[in-house]
């Protein structure tokens, strides 16, 4: 899951400001934004009289349940297009990609008008309870989970070291943050060990090819053949 949080309201008002925005929609995320409180219709509420109260005047909100597909963001803005076409800008309440998505479909369907985020990405985030979050993965293009025992050392260990620990923690603790935190290196022996396989802890890995997560990257499955992957491919 995506994690957001709020942007500090002054943040949001000089963006509105810097755009010369006094007509807004508000269009939140259902689903991941919507779990943390940040979207969904909570969020989108929120948000809606905090600008109010503000001076700022807000046409309509909309919840859109997954706003980083543009396909999604393109029938909901059908749905609105004339509040849309009514209000200086969006402000939207979701992660950067949605935020993104939106303005990708704004520069097709509503020439200069803007999407603008009112939250901050943080995390992709594992669901430990109600409310609390953990980060999990960093996106590196380079999965190793399977020789660590489900547990990332490039977010786990704070010095994303591939090959055991440092030797700066103590009582399993992390010296980063001032051993808050517990080792990733000791989560993942420990990991290992309960599945009696040790001996992957003792593999010797190769530096990691950070070009792997560099630039902007991309997922093109219509480059296969459908049949392929199991099916036609829709839009």
């Amino acid at each position: 899951m995506i994690i957001t949080e709020n942007k500090p309201w002054e943040e949001v008002k000089q963006a509105l400001e810097l755009h010369h925005v006094k007509n807004v929609v508000i269009v939140a995320c259902g689903i991941c934004a919507a779990k943390v409180g940040t979207g969904g219709t909570e969020g989108a509420a929120k948000m809606k009289s905090q600008l109010v109260e503000h001076g700022f005047n807000v046409v309509t909100t909309a919840v859109v349940d997954e706003p980083c597909d543009e396909r999604m963001t393109k029938q909901a803005f059908r749905k609105i297009k004339d509040e849309i076409n009514e209000v200086d800008a969006v402000v939207s309440l979701t992660c950067g990609l949605g935020t993104q998505a939106m303005n990708t479909v704004m520069r097709e369907k509503f020439p200069k008008k803007v999407a603008l985020t009112a939250l901050n990405t943080v995390f992709m985030g594992e669901t430990e309870r109600f409310g609390v979050y953990k980060e999990g993965c960093r996106a590196c293009g380079d999965c190793i989970l399977n020789e660590t025992g489900g547990v990332c050392p490039i977010t786990h260990c704070a010095k994303s070291m591939l090959n055991g620990p440092c030797g700066g923690s103590v009582d399993g603790k992390c010296e980063v943050g001032d051993y808050t935190r517990p080792c990733g290196w000791i989560e993942i022996y420990e990991a290992l060990e309960s599945i009696d396989r040790l001996d992957l802890f003792l593999k010797v890995r190769e530096p990691r090819n950070w070009s792997e997560s560099g630039h902007q990257r991309e997922l093109n499955m219509r480059d296969k053949p459908a049949k392929e992957e199991g099916g036609d491919i829709h839009d």
